[in-house]
């Protein structure tokens, strides 16, 4: 941790001491060089929303807001604003403007997860980020999810309330964690019915479905939200 701040004054960082947080103006440079990783209940960063801040950054030379970090003992977490931070990785103009942190220093992850919810109060956030304590039982459902978004990429929406047979990433983490659950059975387990499920629906009757939903779902091979945008466990028993 003060190595960090020495760093930190060292490289034209200013600012200090804010109620029990730190805030400080950083250069980009400075910023990018700072041993950052996600925090560990952070849901995975949207990429085309990363591409979409670095463009704005790119033309307007500064970022919107504060990017919140924390030192958590042997790391410096970034537990809010990651899209803005991943979008400050590649090469930027070099007037940019210097970025507003917000820094807890030698803290601990309850007390992050408070100022995360705080932060996010407003947002939907899935249970998984903020409601499991065993970080194996997160690692093994993202890693689901993420299987799946991979394999689904072109139905994958940002918006809350997709259209089918769209589905949104955070609100298809929330029901397989939901489903995982009423089924008792592992994020794996659940990823193979998934696809079973997703065969079986291909050959039901399309006669309620548009055309576009159709095309849709037969050029992604995905039929899991053409009838139903919710994830139903009683059909993955």
């Amino acid at each position: 941790m003060q190595m960090i701040q020495e760093f930190l004054e060292k490289h034209g960082a200013t600012g200090g001491k804010h109620g029990s947080h730190h805030v400080y103006w950083i250069p980009p440079d400075t910023f990018n060089q700072l041993p950052i990783v996600p925090w560990k209940f952070n849901r995975p960063p949207d990429q085309d929303r990363v591409e979409e801040i670095r463009e704005f950054m790119k033309h307007s030379k500064r970022v919107d807001g504060l990017i919140y970090l924390a030192w958590t003992g042997d790391r410096l977490v970034c537990y809010e604003s990651n899209h803005r931070r991943m979008a400050l990785k590649k090469e930027m103009p070099a007037d940019m403007a210097h970025i507003l942190v917000d820094v807890i220093w030698d803290t601990t992850d309850d007390v992050i997860k408070q100022e995360f919810l705080r932060l996010n109060k407003a947002i939907s956030v899935p249970d998984l980020y903020i409601d499991h304590s065993a970080e194996e039982s997160v690692e093994s459902v993202l890693k689901a999810i993420d299987a799946f978004c991979a394999k689904y990429p072109s139905l994958k929406s940002a918006s809350g309330r997709p259209n089918r047979p769209n589905y949104n990433r955070d609100v298809f983490t929330q029901d397989f964690l939901r489903v995982m659950k009423e089924l008792k059975i592992s994020a794996d387990e659940l990823l193979a019915r998934l696809e079973r499920l997703n065969t079986e629906m291909a050959s039901w009757d399309h006669g309620r479905l548009t055309m576009n939903v159709v095309a849709k779902c037969q050029k992604a091979g995905l039929w899991l939200f053409a009838w139903s945008p919710t994830l139903v466990a009683a059909s993955l028993k």
